[in-house]
């Protein structure tokens, strides 16, 4: 974990309201594993002390890659930066998902913004599939986001809600779809609102599959101080059978059997 300024090398809009911030550093590059998220300090001349949590999305010789959607003030003041600006950056932060042997197939299930942590796995790991659903076709980060990755087109499964690209309907059904055909040596990797991922880790269970989901929480600081950020996980050797966890700290990845939805 690292706290250090880094220059902006590129803030650029690839979808409607979704941007891509890089910027070159070689300590960070080194550090991250799949799945972690970055702190940025956002001058949004509004007072806010507080940083803002930012999906790690690629890295590739030394440049990490953020993307965000604009959702609030501060990813709007976020996406004012210019090339060359500076920004105070906390991380890499999380636990990250963990490595998977070669012989198992990893299903990526991502939910709109929710495919930001992918682009790194989807580089780095070479036996997975990608479950990607989404509003409409205006919300597809596939091309202008990982335009570099190679992939077939047999590896990517397409939902919106309104039917303008892929199939229309949930994003789940198409994974229990390709389970019910053949569940054997599969983890789920999962990314998106959490009513999604609570029904990917029903199906998971359903199918006796892995699954590894990384929650959407807001995280303050990052580094489990302001505990903002719980999530209600099951342990047994605890009275009640379950404990909370910071997000932040101990996640955002936990297993898909262990998190308790209320």
């Amino acid at each position: 974990m690292f706290l250090k300024n880094i220059v902006v090398e590129k803030n650029k809009e690839v979808k409607s309201d979704h941007f891509i911030m890089s910027f070159k550093d070689k300590e960070i590059a080194e550090d991250v594993r799949k799945g972690q998220f970055v702190e940025l300090k956002i001058n949004d001349g509004l007072g806010n002390l507080l940083r803002k949590p930012i999906s790690i999305h690629d890295v590739y010789e030394n440049k990490v890659s953020l993307l965000y959607k604009v959702i609030g003030k501060g990813t709007k003041a976020l996406s004012k930066y210019k090339k060359g600006e500076e920004l105070s950056i906390l991380g890499p932060l999380g636990n990250g998902f963990p490595n998977i042997a070669d012989d198992k197939e990893i299903l990526l299930v991502a939910g709109g913004i929710g495919f930001a942590p992918f682009s790194l796995i989807m580089r780095e790991v070479k036996n997975w599939k990608l479950f990607y659903g989404f509003r409409d076709a205006s919300e597809f980060l596939l091309e202008g986001a990982t335009s570099d990755i190679h992939y077939e087109n047999e590896q990517i499964f397409i939902t919106t809600d309104n039917g303008s690209m892929g199939t229309k309907g949930f994003v789940t059904d198409k994974l229990e779809e390709y389970l019910r055909e053949n569940s054997q040596n599969k983890i789920i990797f999962s990314c998106g609102p959490n009513i999604m991922m609570k029904k990917v880790a029903e199906i998971a269970n359903q199918y006796n599959v892995v699954s590894y989901l990384s929650l959407e929480e807001y995280m303050g600081c990052g580094i489990g101080v302001c505990a903002g950020c719980v999530a209600k996980i099951k342990n047994p050797d605890k009275p009640d059978g379950w404990e909370f966890k910071k997000v932040c700290k101990d996640g955002p990845v936990f297993r898909g059997d262990e998190i308790i939805w209320d």
